[in-house]
């Protein structure tokens, strides 16, 4: 072989390197330049195939040298494209526990309840304290009264006695008045005169009979007791006094009534 034939073997091999390379970086460049294409035209959702695009990258491992590159300003931008983040999916809305909404709503209508409760107990213990009190007041409204009537009745019975007092001893002034005047001697003397016409003498009557005779009466005159008391006659003579009252009864009234007295003693003398 001669030095020609050899420099032209060189060169058909230095060729067809810089060939295989052109048609390497140009394929990297086409599938750089088709992943960039779906990047931009797939819906954000879906943005993982992108990064497959990138593997593709480690294809010319070849150790033939770089050539300068004369590929066209969009290849060069594809590896920015490559590098560029993926879009952060957008957040999923938070989903409700329903166990837990259950819950809170279950704790709220205990809350509910023992409100309830609470203020129903609070209404019952208001109504309860207003009711003792009003029972309280009812109590010491009924004994006040009870006091005021006993003290009525204490003032009223007072009254009552001072008044039978007065009265009565007005009465007893008006007797005190009226025993031993000359109204109650004319009553005495009528009743002693009524006796002697009731009275029979019996035989064994002296005369000058004198007795002493306590007379026990109602008002009306009308006589419950006879006693004699001292008599100068016989039994016979003190019988006969005695039938002659009773037979005498009802006696003479008094024309005053402050003269008349249940009890009288009067004595008995007929006239001879």
């Amino acid at each position: 072989m001669s030095a020609r034939e050899s420099g032209g073997g060189h060169r058909d091999r230095w060729l067809a390197a810089v060939l295989l390379s052109v048609l390497v970086h140009a394929a990297a460049v086409g599938v750089l330049a088709w992943g960039w294409w779906r990047f931009h035209t797939r819906r954000p959702a879906v943005q993982q195939l992108a990064i497959e695009a990138t593997l593709v990258t480690a294809a010319p491992a070849t150790p033939a040298p770089a050539p300068v590159s004369s590929a066209p300003p969009a290849a060069a931008a594809a590896p920015e494209a490559e590098t560029k983040p993926a879009p952060a999916p957008a957040p999923e809305p938070v989903r409700v526990d329903q166990a837990s909404a259950e819950q809170e709503r279950a704790e709220q209508r205990q809350r509910e309840q023992r409100e309830e409760r609470a203020t129903r107990e609070r209404e019952a213990q208001e109504q309860a304290a207003a009711a003792r009190q009003a029972e309280q007041e009812a109590q010491a409204r009924k004994l006040k009264e009870a006091a005021d009537r006993e003290a009525r009745a204490r003032a009223q019975d007072k009254a009552r006695r001072e008044a039978e007092l007065r009265a009565q001893l007005a009465a007893e002034e008006r007797v005190n008045a009226a025993r031993g005047s000359r109204a109650e001697a004319e009553w005495l003397a009528l009743i002693r005169d009524k006796v002697t016409r009731a009275w029979i003498r019996p035989p064994s009557a002296h005369v000058g009979v004198n007795c002493e005779v306590h007379v026990t009466q109602v008002p009306g005159g009308v006589v419950t007791k006879v006693q004699i008391g001292s008599c100068n006659g016989d039994d016979a003579v003190r019988a006969s006094i005695e039938t002659a009252v009773y037979r005498a009864s009802p006696l003479p009234t008094p024309s005053n009534a402050d003269i008349f007295d249940r009890d009288i003693t009067f004595t008995f003398h007929p006239n001879e």
